[in-house]
């Protein structure tokens, strides 16, 4: 931990969308010992629930807990407790009879800030607010550095959180996409685009703006390979044709008919 001379009286900040971080007031509160860090990422991804004392052992030792894992466990507790302890000695975690909660009503934690400015980004998209609603799912991913939990020894718990945030890091990454093709911003996403199909090849949203910006630049013949490697991929992987979407993009870069791209999904471009 490194020392610091911010006030001690401010809230915690948790961070998962990458490696691990709690801090207070400019001090890094992150604990080194790889047991207290899967205890603390354990009681985040069910932040204000209780999580029983059983399923901590099971999570925490996931090759079978030693005779003095509820002993251990507590010690544990005690430990990130102190750690976490504010100015006048509150903890953020509660005793429940069963287990234990974290609460972090009174924190800041970075997943909640990007599912905030996600749903908003969300309302001024579907209110056809297209320049606002891109610079709200920016802000939301520019909180992401890296996989959720980077470093943390996995669990059951934890891959269920990770794969739900993903989930909406994808989503809110199409979004924030579409609405740049919207803003007439297609220049723009086109690497973006090719870096993004290079970690999610049957994603096929991806290909289909991909198709859109290209056909926007001026580049018919290469929105039309995509179309082709997407095919060709979907069909080696997956053993099925491109879905309605993607053909229907194919349709109108083959027809010239910008306005048929809307049917296949991309919102019409604006100045």
């Amino acid at each position: 931990m490194s020392l610091s001379s911010e006030p001690a009286d401010q809230p915690l900040r948790y961070e998962l969308l990458g490696r691990l971080k709690v801090s207070r007031g400019g001090l890094d509160l992150t604990p080194e010992a790889p047991k207290l860090a899967k205890l603390l990422a354990l009681l985040l991804v069910r932040a204000g629930e209780t999580v029983p004392g059983e399923k901590l052992v099971a999570e925490l030792w996931d090759q079978g807990p030693p005779r003095c894992a509820f002993a251990s466990l507590r010690v544990y507790v005690s430990q990130l407790r102190k750690l976490l302890c504010g100015p006048r000695g509150t903890t953020p975690i509660v005793t429940t009879s069963p287990g234990y909660i974290l609460d972090v009503s009174g924190a800041l934690t970075d997943f909640q800030e990007f599912e905030t400015l996600y749903a908003r980004g969300r309302e001024r998209y579907l209110a056809a607010d297209f320049r606002q609603a891109f610079e709200h799912f920016r802000r939301a991913l520019a909180l992401w550095h890296g996989p959720v939990l980077d470093g943390v020894p996995g669990s059951l718990a934890i891959a269920s959180f990770t794969a739900v945030q993903d989930e909406k890091r994808l989503n809110c990454t199409e979004l924030s996409i579409d609405a740049a093709l919207a803003l007439g911003r297609h220049h723009e996403v086109i690497e973006e685009l090719k870096g993004l199909l290079v970690q999610h090849p049957l994603r096929e949203p991806f290909y289909r703006q991909l198709m859109a910006a290209l056909y926007r630049a001026g580049r018919q013949g290469d929105a039309l390979g995509v179309y082709h490697h997407a095919r060709r991929v979907i069909r080696e992987e997956l053993g099925v044709e491109p879905g309605p979407c993607l053909r229907q993009a194919q349709d109108a870069i083959l027809r010239a008919d910008p306005s048929r791209l809307q049917a296949a999904g991309v919102i019409p471009a604006t100045t």
